[in-house]
């Protein structure tokens, strides 16, 4: 079985927004909702988990209720209870799939950011087949500017060639008992510092391979991220006449 999960519950400070960047709308519609329906494009995924903070579980059911209209997609939908930090989100969503589900050394599990709205089905059905192949993979994209090391932020130290960088993106997707085992194996030390899910595999001394991502696979963390989004979808618009369509399918 393949096992969706989007992590939905940071709060996004930098938007000075009264509510998480996840939840503020594009075209009526709410982020996390974009991300969810483009996760449901992908049949493979058996269930898709949605991880959010306690106090937004009943919101969350109430979006869902609103914007997901196939019953069916309904019923790949589960919503999980995220913790302090994306570490702690993390464990309890990878607890609640072993506890709810009889786990193959073949299931799947992909992990995305709630705020990556636009990711491809292209990337997750690769997402699903390189965690099949390799065990663990993140999607990321090329880096295309110089890049400059220094360490005081003053004076450049080094400049890197730039083809051995890469941006990494999310989903990052993994066997699930081989995720969990690796969850296992983490010090308290290192689950302090953890910042992305595919840090879980540095930590391991563990090979991550790479996927290629794709440039609309931005993830919204400032305004200038939502005007983005916002531009994104009203080209989507213009492209095709039927609208109430279009808003349903992203």
């Amino acid at each position: 079985m393949n096992y969706g999960v989007i992590l939905a519950s940071g709060i996004g400070t930098r938007m000075n927004s009264p509510i998480p960047k996840q939840f503020m709308e594009i075209e009526s519609v709410p982020i996390i909702i974009y991300t969810i329906r483009s996760m449901l494009k992908v049949s493979r995924f058996d269930y898709v988990y949605v991880v959010v903070k306690n106090d937004y579980v009943g919101y969350m059911q109430e979006l869902i209720t609103k914007h997901i209209d196939d019953k069916k997609d309904k019923n790949r939908l589960r919503i999980v209870e995220g913790g302090v930090k994306r570490i702690d989100s993390i464990y309890n969503v990878t607890n609640a799939i072993f506890t709810e589900n009889d786990v193959t050394n073949d299931d799947i599990i992909v992990i995305h950011d709630a705020v990556r709205p636009f990711v491809p089905e292209r990337v997750l059905h690769d997402s699903i087949d390189g965690a099949l192949m390799y065990n663990a993979v993140v999607a990321v994209i090329p880096v295309v500017d110089t890049i400059i090391c220094s360490e005081d932020g003053q004076q450049a130290k080094s400049i890197p060639v730039r083809s051995s960088f890469f941006f990494g993106q999310s989903p990052d997707s993994f066997r699930l008992k081989y995720f969990k085992d690796l969850l296992l194996q983490l010090t308290e030390e290192q689950k302090k510092t953890i910042t992305g899910t595919s840090q879980i595999c540095s930590y391991n001394n563990q090979i991550l391979h790479l996927i290629r991502g794709d440039e609309i696979n931005f993830k919204i963390t400032t305004v200038e991220d939502i005007n983005r989004a916002r531009v994104f979808v009203q080209e989507l618009q213009k492209e095709n006449k039927n609208t109430q369509f279009l808003l349903k399918d992203f």
